[in-house]
Formats: structure tokens, C-alpha cells, sequence
């Protein structure tokens, strides 16, 4: 009886220490965490920026949420098709970005419209069409103006006039949509950057074993 009961205690112990050790599993982390912390009070955890959940529309007409991008990392820009300048060179750059990426399920490309009242689903598309967006991995949203701005404002930390915003950045996120990186889109060589950070903010989340 005392061998069984001290071989339930050692097996208990193993548990426990694996337990602990999972627990205390070191986190790889190849690439910042960009935004406002807070801590919470209770657990003392810190609780990091996230982008706010979202309903908007895609160039197919098709309802897209926060959820679509599940297990995904993904990166997202603020234009407008009639754009002459940046605008149009920054799609020019992410359209470069996405020939790397291209059939990757696990990255996607968010281009929202901050002239929602001009850029109707059907002139999305053909914008869509314009800069050879693969369906499904690159979308370009449309919806309620209000929520448009308060992301990009709030979410994606843009400068904005009140009316439209004013931002040539590539914002990264990554799988549990937090901020990871932040590049110009009109400079070829900040691109590039952003290639290599995603291929290295991909490695960090099979590491960690998300969106498996």
C-alpha cells in the first residue's frame, strides 16, 4: 500500500512540474508590440493594443468581420480609389507585396475606403481588378463612414482631419490582432521591410504554435 501511495505521489508530482513547465513556456518574440499597454488590475496582467472588431463589406459584396481574419496575420492601409497620388502608389507597392505572399492562407491584405459614400461595391471591384488582387486573400472594404474612421483613427492609431485620413502606412497585425509593425507604403525599400518582418512575424506565430 505505501509503494502504490508513494507512486501516486510521484506520478501527481510529474503533473504538476509539467504543468509548470508548459505554463512557463518561453514566448518568441521576433518583432515589437506597438500601441498603448494597460494593466489589469485584478490580474496584473498587461493587456496590450488590439485592433476593434469590425463588420464592413468586401468588392464582392460579401459581409466580412473581424473573424474572417482568424488565425491570420494580415496587413491593412486607408485610401480611396480616386486617389491620384499616394494612394495609388501604396496599392502599387502592396500589390508587389501580395505577388510574394500570393496562396499563403495564413496572410491576408485589408485596403478600407475612407470615401465610402464614392467607393461603392462594384468600383471596388474594379479597382480590385486594376491592382490583380487574388479574391480572398486581398479585400478591399467599404461600410458605415463612422466606423471606418474611428479604426483607423482609434484601431490603426492614423493622423486624420476629421473628415478623411491621411496615412501612407502598411499596418502588420498579427493573429491575435495586436500592432506589430508599421511602414511607409510609398517608399520601396520600407516595403521591403515589411516583407521580411512578415515572413519573421510568421515564424514567431507557428512557434508559438497559433493558427495551427
Amino acid at each position: 500500500m505505501n509503494r502504490l501511495l508513494r507512486f501516486g505521489f510521484a506520478l501527481s508530482l510529474a503533473i504538476v512540474m509539467i504543468a509548470f513547465t508548459q505554463c512557463k513556456k518561453r514566448i518568441v518574440r521576433y518583432l515589437p508590440i506597438i500601441g498603448i499597454s494597460s494593466v489589469d488590475s485584478t490580474t496584473k496582467d498587461t493587456i496590450c493594443h488590439t485592433i476593434a472588431r469590425f463588420k464592413l463589406t468586401d468588392q464582392f459584396g460579401q459581409v466580412v468581420t473581424t473573424d474572417t481574419f482568424k488565425n491570420k496575420i494580415y496587413v491593412a492601409n486607408f485610401f480611396f480609389v480616386t486617389c491620384p497620388g499616394i494612394c495609388k502608389q501604396m496599392n502599387g507597392e502592396l500589390e508587389r507585396v501580395e505577388k510574394v505572399f500570393a496562396g499563403n492562407s495564413k496572410v491576408k491584405f485589408i485596403s478600407h475606403t475612407v470615401t465610402p459614400e464614392q467607393d461603392s461595391v462594384p468600383v471596388l471591384l474594379q479597382y480590385a481588378k486594376l491592382h490583380d488582387a487574388i479574391p480572398y486573400q486581398w479585400y478591399f472594404l467599404t461600410g458605415d463612414r463612422k466606423q471606418i474612421m474611428d479604426l483607423a483613427i482609434h484601431s490603426y492609431l492614423t493622423e486624420s482631419d476629421g473628415y478623411l485620413v491621411h496615412s501612407q502606412n502598411l499596418t502588420l497585425v498579427d493573429m491575435e490582432g495586436r500592432i506589430r509593425g508599421v511602414y511607409s507604403g510609398v517608399i520601396p525599400a520600407e516595403v521591403d521591410k515589411l516583407m521580411a518582418a512578415m515572413k519573421l512575424l510568421l515564424k514567431e506565430e507557428n512557434e508559438n504554435g497559433h493558427g495551427n
